[in-house]
């Protein structure tokens, strides 16, 4: 009887501790959770998932996004992640993103890039010590409020600019910087390559390749100002059958010989698409 009554005793004072602490590590968590929200599932094409703490669930529209959370696509399904600062980032098929952390106040985003593709519209870094990168198993890109595809497949890390400039490093370091319409590839563990202007057929697949919903996806109508007078950006756009706002195109003439358009934006020579 005495065993009895000191084992009840002590599962008794277990318990009343647990009650006692409970509402104050509920409200710990609840504060951490809160403070590790780093944006949503704006859309999706499925097969879409989102892994937290080890836990798989089928995604969701408006589904939050925290911090250390993965985003995997499955065959030809797409995920459009929009993030706390206003950035979005399109993940194409057979793709694996993880956040693993996004700070929108003190504009600190670092993401990783397991494998597949994803495109990025960051928006424009304007807080001292802003930060926002990807990383590959090879490479690290690092943005100041720029539109840019980034790919990781067969050990190779490749990127694309499509508006602004990226710092793109291998994990030794060693940096390129690549600049709007160019391109730049890591190998391994190898230096990047020296950029060189992306052939359009590569832009184009790396368009197709996130692509959601092609009007908001590119945000094409807010971004006419900017892509005044690049005719790669313009190349692209009409390429994949997306509509490009009146007074950006001025001209287009097929190109006797070499099979293609000659795309004309204000500003510019012309520039030739397929």
């Amino acid at each position: 009887m005495i065993r009895w009554r000191a084992g009840f005793s002590s599962v008794l004072a277990v318990a009343v501790s647990l009650l006692l602490v409970a509402p104050a590590d509920v409200g710990a968590q609840a504060a951490a959770s809160m403070a590790q929200h780093a944006g949503k599932i704006a859309n999706l094409i499925p097969s879409v998932n989102l892994t937290r703490a080890g836990q798989q669930t089928a995604a969701e529209l408006q589904m939050p996004v925290m911090w250390e959370d993965t985003v995997a696509t499955g065959h030809l399904a797409r995920a459009r992640v929009q993030l706390d600062d206003g950035s979005v980032l399109n993940v194409g098929s057979d793709s694996s993103l993880r956040v693993t952390k996004h700070d929108a106040a003190a504009q600190q985003t670092e993401l990783e890039l397991e494998y597949g593709r994803v495109r990025s519209n960051a928006v424009k870094q304007t807080k001292p010590g802003a930060n926002f990168q990807i990383r590959t198993p090879t490479g690290v890109a690092g943005v100041v409020g720029t539109d840019f595809f980034l790919s990781f497949e067969n050990y190779v890390t490749r990127l694309i600019v499509f508006e602004g400039r990226v710092r793109f490093c291998n994990l030794a370091g060693v940096c390129v910087e690549v600049g709007q319409g160019q391109m730049s590839s890591i190998r391994s563990d190898e230096a990047p390559d020296a950029p060189v202007p992306a052939p359009l057929d590569l832009a184009v697949n790396a368009t197709k390749d996130t692509l959601i919903n092609p009007g908001s996806n590119l945000g094409v109508a807010a971004h006419a100002g900017a892509l005044a007078g690049h005719g790669f950006l313009v190349g692209t756009l009409i390429a994949v059958g997306i509509a490009v706002p009146t007074g950006l195109v001025v001209g287009l003439s097929r190109t006797p010989g070499c099979g293609c358009t000659t795309i004309k934006t204000p500003g510019s020579s012309g520039t030739a698409a397929k």
